[in-house]
């Protein structure tokens, strides 16, 4: 193999590299998305039937708030509150009218509706933390790697993320809270998607604003590394974020 082939097939395998990692990238992106959208649409199918078993077994519905476990039971002991036997007291004593046939039938539908979009779900979620993990380790270790892939969704791309400054950053995701604000509509926002890490939304608010410029500034830098170098310097900067947190709380 002369110097030419040698050239070429360094070039052939950089270009293949440079395009796995870009598709990889884009591909959790377009993952987180579809995880979002599939949560909102969970939720919209629970409220409903919520609202139409609430008819049936009233008891049931207010007791379990957690719409996972609410699903579950009714995916695993049946929607007949006589058959539901961790809660036969309950149901023995319930208010609710009885159930027909064609309304026993459309509830089970929508309970396997629900559980199937639960368990794909969970398979994209499941997708988008190993993924998150090998392509960009530094950011996922910091804010946990679903989050970490909604900020780089958020921004456009990993690259894009590691160009933005802090406080941009910051404010990825209210950007509908911030242009109500620039036309005289409600406050400045503090935080867009950082809100949900654990070390913001479990402070006091008045604090809040300081922990996620804290987090944006830390998560550039995470971002930054995981773009341009091959450091791990996860475990650092998430003890630094850990130390400002436990210095605001």
């Amino acid at each position: 193999m002369d110097k030419e082939d040698i050239r070429e097939k360094a070039i052939s395998q950089t270009r293949e590299e440079i395009e796995s990692s870009v598709e990889k990238d884009q591909l959790l992106v377009k993952a987180v998305k579809q995880l979002d959208q599939l949560e909102r649409d969970i939720r919209n199918q629970v409220e409903r039937l919520r609202d139409w078993y609430g008819v049936h077994f009233p008891e049931l519905e207010q007791e379990i708030t957690e719409d996972d476990r609410f699903v579950d039971i009714l995916e695993k002991y049946g929607v007949e509150k006589s058959e539901i036997k961790p809660f036969s007291q309950m149901a023995q004593k319930s208010t609710g009218s009885d159930l027909s046939e064609q309304d026993r039938n459309l509830i089970e539908n929508s309970v396997s509706t629900i559980a199937s979009m639960k368990s794909l779900r969970d398979d994209i979620e499941d997708y988008v933390e190993e993924g998150a993990r090998e392509e960009f380790q530094n950011l996922s270790v910091l804010l946990g790697p679903v989050l970490a892939t909604r900020l780089v969704a958020l921004a456009g791309g990993l690259e894009e993320l590691a160009k933005k400054p802090a406080s941009t950053v910051q404010m990825l995701g209210a950007e509908k809270a911030l242009f109500r604000h620039l036309h005289g509509e409600g406050s400045s926002p503090k935080h867009g998607v950082l809100f949900h890490h654990r070390f913001v939304k479990n402070l006091p608010e008045e604090k809040r604003g300081k922990m996620a410029r804290f987090l944006a500034n830390k998560s550039v830098m995470a971002a930054r590394i995981d773009q341009y170098g091959d450091e791990d310097k996860s475990e650092k900067l998430r003890k630094e974020i850990e130390n400002q947190y436990d210095e605001l709380k």
